[in-house]
Order: structure tokens, then C-alpha cells, then sequence
């Protein structure tokens, strides 16, 4: 099959890494689900000193706790996850793997994979990358109309700024104005992906390799160097 794209997410205790939920969708232009995965990495879920530094730790009893519970879930060493994630890469021929903010993402899985390893993380080499936040500011989120919307629902930072981040990007295109992102990294990989599949129906170039590229500067031409505050994922 041609154009087969992992989506990733993960879920991290700090900006430097230290992955503890880990989830990718393997899809294609349009956004058929060909495989979902989701993993909590047990070597760091089961790290009382590492999750109480997570952002979002309160997750471990909203959300991971009944889910783990419910077998939506399981934890797993990290070995065993790149195990089945290069498994998948080679069973469904993945050409590019994307995320919403590719930077953040393929930054923090190397750095687990050695912290945890002592090995170099090469599981996406020779594969295209996609940085679904620039995708999305070059397209849907550069539209007068989601302008519009965002300055009319208060989408807006602090410093004025229209906000890019996933949870907006997915209100947009599927016209749920009150979605809530959940955070846990299977349901980023989810609306990433049906995000993902609306910028390629608007038929524009596809900014393969730009990371960390300050998409949101697109939407926001007019913004001072310090008028946006960096987080975990996208603010």
C-alpha cells in the first residue's frame, strides 16, 4: 500500500524525555485506521520519583488506572514497545511517521530509548517526517474562517496569540467546538490523525522534514519572539 503513515504521541515526565505512554495510529492519506497501539512503558509508569514530575500526573488515577483496569491498556517494558513498533514498520510498509509537533516527539523517544537501552534509537530512519502542526498551519489553521472561530470562542493566548495547538486544530475540522483533548497519548495519536487527513485534502504541498519550524508564527504573522510560551506539546 503507498503513503502508509505512523502517527505517534507520547506522553512524557519532563521536556527531556522520559516517555511513560506511548500510542500510534498507522493510517494513510485519508486517515484509515489500518492499526492502533497504545503502552504504558513499565520502567518509567512503575517510577514513583519520575511520574510525581509529569505533566499531567494526575492522569494515573483519572485515566490510566481504569483503563489499565479495563484492558484498554497495558504496560509494558520499553524494549518490548520498539519491539512491536518496529514490527509494525516493517509488517505495513510505513513510509513517514507524523506528530503534532514532530519536534517534540521524535526528541523525547530517542532519549528514552537510550536512557532505558544505552542504545542509539534508529527505528525511523530512512523515513519521512511530517510535523502535523506545521501541516495544519499551513493549511486548515491558516484559514479566515478558523481566525474567525478562534477569535470569537476566545482561542487565544495570553499574548494574543490565535492558538494552534492539537485540541484547536481538531475543533476545527470536525466542527466539535467543545472537545477537550484527553491527553494520553492513543487519543492524541487518534484526533492527530484525523487532523492530519483534513490538511491533505486541501491538496497544498505536504512539509515533509520541517520540525520544529514555529508553525504557529503562520498563523500568527504579526507575533513578537516572545510572545509564545512553549510547552510539553503545543500551547
Amino acid at each position: 500500500m503507498k503513503n502508509v503513515i505512523l502517527v505517534i504521541d507520547t506522553e512524557t515526565v519532563g521536556l527531556e524525555g522520559h516517555v511513560y505512554d506511548m500510542g500510534w495510529v498507522i493510517t494513510n492519506k485519508r486517515g484509515e485506521v489500518l492499526a492502533e497501539r497504545n503502552w504504558l512503558v513499565l520502567e518509567n509508569f512503575t517510577n514513583p520519583q519520575r511520574m510525581m514530575g509529569a505533566f499531567y500526573a494526575g492522569k494515573t488515577f483519572t485515566h490510566y488506572a481504569p483503563m489499565l483496569q479495563a484492558g484498554t491498556i497495558t504496560m509494558r517494558p520499553w524494549a518490548e514497545i520498539v519491539a512491536v513498533l518496529l514490527a509494525d514498520i516493517a509488517a505495513f510498509g510505513v513510509q513517514t511517521v507524523a506528530a503534532y509537533n514532530a519536534g517534540f516527539d521524535l526528541r523525547v523517544i530517542p532519549q528514552t530509548h537510550e536512557d532505558l537501552t544505552g542504545d542509539d534509537w534508529t527505528a525511523f530512519d530512512g523515513l519521512q517526517i511530517l510535523d502535523i502542526w506545521q501541516f495544519a498551519c499551513e493549511t486548515k489553521l491558516s484559514q479566515k474562517s478558523y481566525t474567525r472561530i478562534a477569535r470569537e470562542l476566545g482561542w487565544v493566548s495570553p499574548a494574543g496569540n490565535i492558538k494552534t495547538g492539537a485540541e484547536f486544530a481538531f475543533r476545527y475540522v470536525s466542527g466539535d467546538y467543545s472537545f477537550i483533548e484527553n491527553h494520553t497519548a492513543l487519543s492524541d495519536a487518534q484526533i492527530e490523525t484525523v487532523i492530519m487527513a483534513e490538511c491533505f485534502r486541501q491538496k497544498k504541498a505536504i512539509p515533509y522534514g520541517i520540525t520544529n519550524g514555529s508553525p504557529w508564527r503562520i498563523v500568527n504573522p504579526q507575533a513578537g519572539d516572545d510572545a509564545h510560551i512553549h510547552g510539553s506539546k503545543v500551547a
